[in-house]
């Protein structure tokens, strides 16, 4: 009886020293968003990172709407992780969000960027994945001749001053020199820029036009696309969401995909892995995207042979 007794007065003691155990803190970890172009990749991140039920973090995303200079107001109080949508927000994370770590989503020429010292071993507090938008720049060019051999010349949109743009550029125009195209360039630092730019189509007589790694130009893709589509000529696209939206072709990974992807890694940092440790990572995935109905109202026909190559080929 008196063992008895004994076991239950200890069984009591654990119960309520349990139930006076303190909840773990909580951690936030808040996803850095520049604007809807980009919106997808946070939103899958958010919903991966959740499904995971870690205890005690919450996922906060903030977009700033389409206005880089409010990503600042993204930043702030108790953050045990940043994450960042791109070039522009992971420099603003980097530069204003004090020690925590930043892991981004989809960032175009990591290196160029100065954020980490090596892909293999970033040896700071930033890593993420590098979607290699820039890279595929001259890819893009390739294969919308493949799927429209009778293009020739090509109007290129892109951002001075961002960090992407000279590793895009140089890719598209040693491609082009490859192919026999001609271009002809638009620069785009404010969607204001983007008027005028039927009359340059004209002028150029382009007949198709290519889109670089931009926060502004992802984020007003459809200023983008309404100006093509008066134009009459097609847009080639950085992934399978714009082509969706309306751009002719796109080569690279998916958005929700590479959200997906960095939750996985967000997990494992919030877990205790070291950030400086953690390797840059490649999408797992590039999918080539063609919109035959877009080519239909342009009067355009792809290829068979890019149509068979293509991974998705939407009516």
């Amino acid at each position: 009886m008196k063992t008895r007794t004994a076991w239950t007065a200890w069984l009591l003691l654990l119960l309520l020293l349990g139930g006076c155990r303190k909840a773990p803190a909580e951690r936030e970890v808040r996803v850095v968003v520049s604007g809807p172009g980009r919106l997808a990749r946070a939103q899958a991140f958010a919903e991966r990172l959740r499904s995971y039920g870690l205890d005690g973090v919450r996922v906060r995303v903030c977009d700033a709407g389409g206005e880089a200079a409010r990503l600042a107001d993204c930043l702030g109080g108790s953050v045990a992780l940043y994450v960042t949508v791109g070039g522009v927000e992971t420099r603003t994370a980097v530069e204003g969000g004090g020690d925590a770590p930043v892991l981004y989503v989809g960032l175009a020429a990591s290196l160029d960027w100065g954020f980490v010292e090596r892909l293999s071993r970033p040896g700071g507090r930033v890593t993420g994945v590098d979607n290699n938008y820039a890279e595929l720049s001259g890819k893009r060019l390739q294969l919308l001749q493949l799927a429209l051999p009778e293009v020739r010349r090509v109007l290129v949109l892109y951002q001075p001053g961002v960090v992407p743009t000279a590793r895009g550029l140089a890719s598209v125009r040693a491609a082009a020199e490859g192919l026999g195209l001609e271009l002809a360039y638009r620069p785009v630092r404010a969607v204001g820029d983007l008027a005028g730019l039927g009359a340059q189509v004209a002028e150029t007589g382009a007949d198709a036009v290519l889109l670089l790694p931009s926060y502004v130009l992802e984020n007003h893709l459809d200023d983008v696309l309404a100006r093509t589509n008066a134009a009459g000529v097609p847009l080639v696209g950085l992934d399978a969401a714009q082509v969706r939206a309306g751009a002719f072709l796109a080569y690279g990974a998916s958005g929700a995909a590479m959200g997906r992807q960095a939750a996985r890694m967000a997990r494992q940092l919030l877990l205790g892995y070291p950030v400086a440790e953690m390797p840059v990572e490649r999408p797992q995935q590039m999918t080539l995207t063609i919109h035959r109905g877009v080519a239909r109202r342009l009067g355009l026909e792809p290829d068979p042979r890019a149509l068979d190559l293509a991974d998705e080929v939407l009516p």
